[in-house]
């Protein structure tokens, strides 16, 4: 199993560099943090906002920012329970999300065949974080990688009769790119127009 694992990385790796992706390897969480950190430098990135993802939880990015000048929130309600307070607090993510130089994420699953990350709805995340900052980060987990869309959707049908489908999936595949304007092709014109990969593991 262990050998798939790797295999599928290593597919992955390769897809996903050939689909615009900033692909690094690393070896654990704390050389994650301190790729990400490089990442949020060489892009001169101030306001940095994250997702809930397990795996971005035990990371210490914060104290691994702390007195870089760089802000780093964690794109979640909590537990208020006031309608009005959080749909202030919900109109306050999004702007912050809007005003954010860099998202990161973790993701739920990432497709070895077609160099896709996927991330699922569900309490706590949201895909603004991966939809609306100029550069998104995914941070990928050995054992998070199927071989292709097939598996994908297969898991997902599994999950439609369980009821446990969710409101949405998202599907990312390298930048943001569009070719409405005359045929010519823009990178981020509906999302992140650069987009960084780091394969954990």
């Amino acid at each position: 199993m262990v050998a798939r694992a790797d295999e599928l990385f290593g597919a992955l790796e390769q897809s996903a560099e050939q689909g615009g992706w900033n692909v690094a390897r690393v070896s654990d969480s704390q050389a994650a943090a301190n790729h990400i950190a490089k990442i949020a430098r060489d892009l001169e990135a101030r306001s940095i906002l994250r997702s809930t993802h397990s795996v971005l939880e035990g990371m210490g990015l914060e104290a691994l920012l702390e007195g870089s000048g760089i802000t780093l929130d964690v794109m979640a309600i909590g537990d208020v329970t006031d309608k009005d307070e959080r749909d202030r607090r919900r109109e306050q993510l999004r702007q912050q999300a809007i005003d954010a130089d860099m998202g990161i994420t973790g993701v739920d699953y990432a497709v070895a065949e077609t160099g896709t990350c996927v991330l699922l709805p569900r309490k706590g995340l949201s895909r603004l974080v991966s939809l609306l900052p100029p550069a998104h980060v995914a941070v990928v987990e050995k054992g998070q990688v199927l071989p292709s869309l097939d598996e994908l959707f297969t898991l997902r049908r599994r999950e439609f009769l369980h009821e446990n489908l969710g409101s949405y999936m998202n599907l990312i595949t390298g930048p943001s790119r569009s070719a409405d304007i005359e045929y010519q092709l823009v990178t981020g014109v509906h999302g992140p127009g650069e987009v960084h990969m780091i394969l954990v593991g």
